[in-house]
């Protein structure tokens, strides 16, 4: 059923691709890529770059907390490999997987696994929250609500999952339940990873500096598009971007489909014909934005193949129980 699944999600995302090109002339949709702006394509190159490094920078703010001090260009290269497999595996949290596995020190899993669950969070955090300013902006200057309720929704649930991921008494509730759960120590392994997330709220300035740079994320995002739509000559404000891009981030995380692909193509095309883009300029933008972000996921697939963990040596980090209050645990 898992590989049926992955087939039918290969399968929509190709349909979905085909369904766009079948929309507008892609004769002229491969003229206008073929004239695009060198420079401005540049300038696009370069914001994912820097998207990436920023992203690192987040991972690594976090990673700092739970004393796993990796290099930044270590990271880097980890998060090259991310990419790759964030765009060419079926599933949401591939990426992920391999950002624990080379960040596990000393056999500490609980907190390479919280580092990284709380770095997506944040960054679920911030493109919410942009997402929620962009339509709120949309509703001031267009009058329009559809967005602005989707993304309040949204946002007020990823605020109580945190609520309960770093409450005390939820630690509590779920730790009787962790403690039935015996087949390879899963409850234990759960029950330190709960404490791990949970410790974060001692670092107010960590997830803050953290949220700000998932900010700074979206911005070049927004700016990675609009770049390569002045390079297909799209001349709009870069205003746009910043309120449709952060929607269509949002839209691309519903997991139909592999990273998004066919869904980020389509929204792209459906939205910026709203204010005036014809269908031959948003198609070649977006065609043009895949291009680079799968040229960055080969350049992570070969990352991969020559990735070692790192060797670095880092302070001692344990947790241990105490036998008169599951659930609690002290740093030694």
């Amino acid at each position: 059923m898992k590989q049926l699944f992955n087939i039918l999600r290969i399968g929509l995302a190709i349909g979905l691709l085909i369904w766009l090109l079948a929309k507008v002339n892609i004769r002229e949709s491969l003229v206008s890529m073929r004239n695009a702006n060198p420079f401005y394509l540049l300038l696009t190159i370069i914001c994912f770059f820097l998207l990436i490094l920023v992203s690192v920078w987040r991972w690594k703010v976090i990673l700092d907390e739970k004393s796993l001090s990796f290099s930044l260009s270590y990271l880097l290269t980890v998060y090259f490999a991310t990419w790759f497999f964030n765009n060419v595996l079926p599933t949401a949290i591939g990426g992920d997987v391999i950002r624990i596995i080379y960040t596990i020190k000393d056999n500490q899993k609980a907190q390479a696994f919280s580092a990284t669950f709380v770095d997506r969070m944040i960054g679920f955090v911030g493109l919410f929250f942009f997402a929620l300013l962009a339509s709120a902006w949309l509703l001031v200057v267009q009058n329009q609500t559809r967005f602005l309720i989707l993304n309040l929704v949204g946002f007020l649930i990823l605020l109580v999952i945190i609520f309960i991921l770093f409450n005390d008494r939820a630690h509590r509730f779920f730790s009787k339940i962790f403690q039935r759960i015996k087949v390879f120590r899963l409850g234990v392994f759960f029950d330190q990873l709960y404490d791990a997330i949970k410790d974060y709220r001692r670092k107010p300035k960590a997830l803050l500096v953290s949220f700000l740079l998932s900010l700074l994320i979206q911005a070049i995002l927004a700016l990675s598009w609009f770049y390569t739509g002045y390079a297909v000559g799209i001349r709009i404000a870069v205003s746009y971007y910043f309120l449709y891009c952060p929607i269509i981030g949002l839209l691309t995380m519903i997991p139909i489909t592999i990273g998004g692909l066919g869904i980020r193509e389509n929204s792209f095309v459906t939205f910026f014909g709203q204010v005036g883009v014809n269908s031959v300029q948003a198609t070649s933008t977006s065609l043009l934005y895949l291009i680079v972000n799968y040229g960055y996921a080969l350049v992570g697939g070969i990352v991969f193949v020559f990735l070692k963990k790192s060797k670095e040596k880092k302070e001692s980090y344990d947790f241990t129980y105490s036998p008169t209050k599951p659930g609690e645990c002290k740093t030694l």
